[in-house]
């Protein structure tokens, strides 16, 4: 059911959206409020901002990921083919700020240079003296080891990506519009989540910081948004990046419910509609797959798009 507004090629196009437009078409969709659902269904939508998701110039993203136009068109397919059948639509939106613990500008080595982007920055690092932080020196250095000690990922410097307040921040459009039209239709409020907008750790997955920060009112687990699990008799999760932001959330999804079989039972990863981070030395694609086995073997659900589960 592909509506009039929908352009299979501007779906890398930056544009400003035509709400009027989508909103009309959508007041003569003939489908029940999403209220009256009886089998609840929450899609989550990780990350599919304009910097992970534009690889052409002249709007290419500044943390573009491979492949992630396919992975958009095949979501908004999903949620055409699914129409009345999805409940809630939860986007989430990395934001970031002009000084985050991940970028060069919070770093500098002996000679006084920012570390170029996806550098890796370890303890010994640290210990050697390396690296030198120029933001809150005392908090960086334990961050740095409090991510090798919790076997989280090592902290890698990321070129600025999402900044509040750019282009590069919003969903991708030609998404968003889909996501406006299925919301009017249905009359479902989008439920949007924005996340990483904590300077002092990184924040991949939606529901909890890297390294917790106790001093901010985020800087935990967001116990609330976790509970989307609970209200919904399934939550299917697509976006990017694979490797990082999708990858971590359904990690912390396993970890807060891994002695409740029944929960993780009712997860479900679309698996073609997310790519991973390309990295010039690790292979996050097949760090990621290794993890996607331990989620399957837990009773989570790992399906495409072209499979009937819904």
């Amino acid at each position: 059911m592909n509506p009039s507004f929908f352009d299979e090629k501007k779906i890398s196009s930056l544009y400003l959206t035509d709400l009027p437009r989508v909103k009309a078409e959508a007041a003569t969709v003939d489908v029940a409020p999403s209220a009256l659902d009886k089998k609840r269904v929450a899609l989550l939508l990780i990350d599919c901002q304009i910097d992970f998701c534009f690889g052409n110039l002249p709007y290419k993203g500044s943390l573009y990921v491979p492949n992630a136009e396919a992975d958009i068109y095949r979501i908004i397919q999903f949620i055409l083919g699914n129409f009345d059948k999805i409940t809630t639509l939860y986007p989430t939106l990395d934001t970031h700020l002009v000084y985050q613990i991940f970028y060069s500008t919070w770093w500098q080595d002996l000679f006084g240079k920012n570390p170029d982007p996806f550098t890796i920055i370890t303890g010994a690092d640290l210990d050697q003296d390396k690296y030198r932080p120029l933001v809150k020196p005392l908090w960086s250095l334990d961050y740095v080891k409090a991510l090798e000690k919790q076997a989280n990922k090592p902290l890698c410097i990321w070129p600025e990506h999402t900044m509040q307040g750019t282009p590069g921040h919003a969903l991708v459009p030609a998404l968003y519009e889909i996501l406006y039209y299925h919301a009017k239709a249905r009359k479902s409020q989008i439920s949007f989540q924005v996340k990483g907008d904590i300077p002092e750790t990184e924040m991949y997955g939606v529901f909890a910081p890297e390294v917790k920060v106790p001093k901010n009112t985020h800087g935990g687990i967001n116990t609330g948004f976790l509970s989307i699990v609970d209200k919904h008799d399934m939550t299917i999760i697509a976006g990017q990046a694979k490797s990082h932001c999708v990858l971590e959330s359904i990690r912390q999804i396993y970890e807060f419910f891994k002695n409740q079989k029944e929960v993780l039972k009712k997860i479900w990863i679309l698996e073609d509609c997310m790519s991973s981070v390309v990295h010039p030395s690790i292979n996050f694609e097949a760090i990621a797959n290794a993890e996607f086995e331990t989620f399957k073997q837990a009773g989570m659900n790992i399906v495409k798009t072209t499979d009937n589960f819904l």
